[in-house]
């Protein structure tokens, strides 16, 4: 038996790990006490990997499939070569932009696929790659880019005075805390003072913890955030000073948010009023705190508005650091960028680049509008979509609108699935393309120093890297692939030439020789080039290591300077109307999202740790129980205006009663209904990709959904 260190790659935080090798195989994968930032923390899934590479439903082939819809065994070259050729008939026939690609969330289990998929789509010349950026949490990069954006870091993340949490969960979601130990984090900021506050509709692990927790009524962030405004304003608790420097537009904002005085805000979200004037003078009151909302408020149909407010919020309060004050984190294995105390230039944040057609959406600050794919798909739009390659991601688990979904899938004359596992989509697909994962690979944890300048809310909050070396062989007899290796068989079997660069300004794009195929650990080396830490001085410390070199400071303003705008004539209508508008007519309940800590999104579906439960519980108060007739375990049917779902009714006294909550894209294909207790419920299907969504970057009505629940009587085993 061996020792190693390495770290998790199966969600963003990274966790450093020392696992114990046994002929072979990893018997024993746990958390690392001595990493100076992690501090042996890990979650079950990550101490679950060792059995989760060899389970026996993993997959340890490539598969197509036949004209029957069985599916076969194939080499993976074999694989590569027949996807080439019929991606090179689809693009005769339709053009290149005919062929589309999906990355999702699971990009984190390597800092090479990435760049390897994006240098493929750019090769292909297609704009068609879509992400999770739009069908997550959109607002963030959209209201920026309305907003403006500061060229230097926002203070308080790594020493927060007040931390405002909307809709976000750090301790299972792992973001809006920096990466390492969440719960060791909190306990120190607040045994040093800092205040918390949250708004959340759930009493949440994090909102269990806050000095106020405003368990408002769903889907009323917008008002109750408008009211902050207003007291901050009133009250003259903004940083006057860094506003007349730095801001425009304060005189409409003040107007716009007159309406939302706190006793009516108060009403209407159903809040103690007391509570949110305090809540807003804590805010006021420092200059040393940080504002982050998680995937709730942004599935709520108008995560653009509400994640505009909140910087609009957060830029009043001068959350952001000044020339002289030192970023902590200025990126690891990430180019030297500098940090300016000037607001960066306006970029395009919605509707540019190629008129899709549909619902009359473009491309976006955060990418491609994912929720238009399917009807691109079903040529529906005015550029049809006949191939997609799906990497990293589960499209007909995480996808709203499942039935849409399904449709599109079965319409597309090539569906390639790169996956561990036999998924929902791998299911339907022509090719699934089986991967090495996590500790059969090399890896950096480059993807961090991505996060960190994402915005706020996300990263680290020291100078940390590490590498790992590939600790275990592939299955004996198996036939794998790395996700960018498949990017590179793919270009090479299409006579394409590659470019890539890691997600980080200042780090341009660098060819790759497509003649003598690089190793995984050239290609990683390749993306650290001209790094701050040179990735030899990581390799030298094998549990990963904070490495001070020189302090950064943020410089003066230069050049032209911008100005933050408080008051966009887009978000400054939409909040006039959200003023305006009166209660929406719906179900019963509201069905809220959450996340669960022994999955990650959409996967392991099926392959869960023993200890877990292996279905998507549907979490109401007990009040709300006990009206229906309900007891703890009973089956119920969840029906939305879109579909019905079954599940297994479990108390949670955290909710609010009127809501119910359940892990989004959590579950499986419809003829699978019957194993709903095994595989779990999906959520997609309640919900309409054409119906209510954000103008901006299409993402539909994902959270806040109306929704009746029923007891299942006289057909236990038939949802709706």
């Amino acid at each position: 038996m061996t020792l190693h260190h390495s770290f998790c790659r199966l969600c963003l935080n990274g966790c450093a790990l020392k696992v114990e090798v046994e002929d072979g195989v990893a018997v024993k994968v746990g958390g690392d006490k001595d990493n100076p930032v992690y501090r042996g923390f890990t979650c079950v899934k990550g101490r679950e990997q060792g059995r989760l590479l060899a389970d026996p439903r993993r997959l340890r082939h490539s598969f197509r499939r036949k004209p029957d819809g069985s599916f076969e065994p194939i080499g993976s070259r074999d694989a590569i070569g027949e996807i080439a050729a019929r991606l090179e008939a689809i693009a005769a026939r339709h053009g290149r932009e005919a062929i589309a690609g999906y990355l999702g969330t699971y990009f984190a289990a390597s800092a090479a696929t990435m760049p390897f998929f994006g240098g493929f789509m750019a090769a292909l010349g297609s704009p068609m790659a879509f992400s999770p950026g739009t069908i997550d949490k959109p607002g963030k990069k959209i209201a920026q880019a309305l907003h403006g954006d500061w060229d230097a870091p926002a203070v308080g993340f790594d020493d927060p005075e007040v931390i405002f949490l909307i809709g976000s969960n750090p301790l299972i979601s792992f973001t809006g805390f920096p990466y390492g130990n969440p719960g060791k984090w909190l306990n120190e900021r607040l045994d040093a003072g800092a205040r918390l506050i949250v708004l959340d509709p759930r009493r949440s692990d994090v909102a269990k913890r806050a000095h106020i927790h405003l368990q408002a009524k769903a889907g009323e962030d917008i008002a109750i955030i408008a009211a902050m405004i207003r007291i901050v304003i009133a009250e003259n608790l903004f940083d006057r000073e860094f506003i007349a420097s730095h801001a425009q537009g304060l005189g409409d904002l003040t107007e716009a948010v007159s309406s939302f005085d706190v006793a009516s805000v108060a009403a209407r979200a159903d809040i103690d009023p007391d509570a949110l004037v305090k809540a807003a003078r804590i805010l006021g009151g420092t200059r040393r705190g940080y504002i982050m909302a998680g995937t709730g408020p942004n599935m709520s149909g108008r995560g653009t508005l509400i994640e505009y407010l909140l910087l609009n919020l957060h830029t009043l309060c001068g959350y952001w650091l000044r020339a002289g004050d030192r970023v902590r984190h200025p990126g690891a294995l990430a180019a030297p960028v500098p940090a300016r105390a000037q607001v960066r230039p306006f970029g395009p944040a919605y509707a540019f680049g190629p008129d899709l057609g549909v619902r009359e959406l473009g491309n976006t600050a955060a990418g491609m509008p994912t929720a238009a794919l399917p009807d691109l798909i079903l040529s529906e739009g005015k550029m049809p979509v006949r191939a997609l390659i799906s990497c990293g991601g589960n499209p007909v688990g995480a996808w709203p609108d499942q039935a849409k979904t399904l449709r599109a899938m079965d319409a597309l004359d090539l569906l390639v699935q790169i996956d561990p596992w036999m998924s929902a989509t791998a299911r339907v697909a022509d090719f699934v393309i089986a991967p090495r994962i996590w500790l059969e690979v090399p890896g950096t944890s480059q993807v961090l120093d991505w996060l960190t300048r994402n915005g706020t809310g996300y990263g680290q909050s020291d100078l940390y890297a590490q590498y790992s070396p590939a600790l275990l062989d592939p299955p004996l007899g198996s036939d794998l692939v790395e996700e960018w290796e498949f990017f590179y068989e793919l270009a090479r079997a299409m006579g394409l030439g590659l470019s890539v660069a890691p997600g980080l300004a200042g780090m341009p794009a660098r060819p790759v020789d497509m003649e003598a195929k690089p190793s995984t650990d050239a290609v990683l080396a390749q993306l650290c080039e001209g790094s701050r830490v040179a990735l030899d001085e990581v390799r030298k410390f094998e549990g990963g290591a904070i490495f001070p070199g020189d302090p950064v400071f943020v410089g003066e303003g230069e050049g032209e300077q911008h100005r933050f705008d408080l008051a966009a004539p887009d978000m400054i209508a939409d909040l006039k109307a959200d003023a305006a508008s009166g209660t929406k007519p719906a179900r019963g309940f509201s069905l809220l999202c959450r996340r669960m800590m022994h999955v990650y999104n959409s996967s392991f579906v099926g392959a869960l740790p023993p200890s877990a439960r292996p279905y998507n519980p549907v979490f109401l108060h007990p009040a709300d129980m006990a009206e229906l007739g309900l007891e703890e375990g009973q089956s119920v049917d969840v029906i939305s205006d879109r579909g019905a779902i079954a599940g297994i009714a479990h108390g949670d006294e955290a909710l609010r009663p009127g809501t119910v909550s359940m892990s989004f894209g959590f579950g499986a294909l419809p003829e699978q209904d019957d194993d709903y207790r095994v595989l779990g419920s999906n959520t997609t299907r309640l919900i309409s990709n054409d119906e209510i969504w954000d103008r901006y970057s299409g993402q539909p009505l994902m959270s806040n959904v109306p929704v009746d629940v029923v007891r299942r009587t006289d057909k236990p085993d038939q949802p709706g």
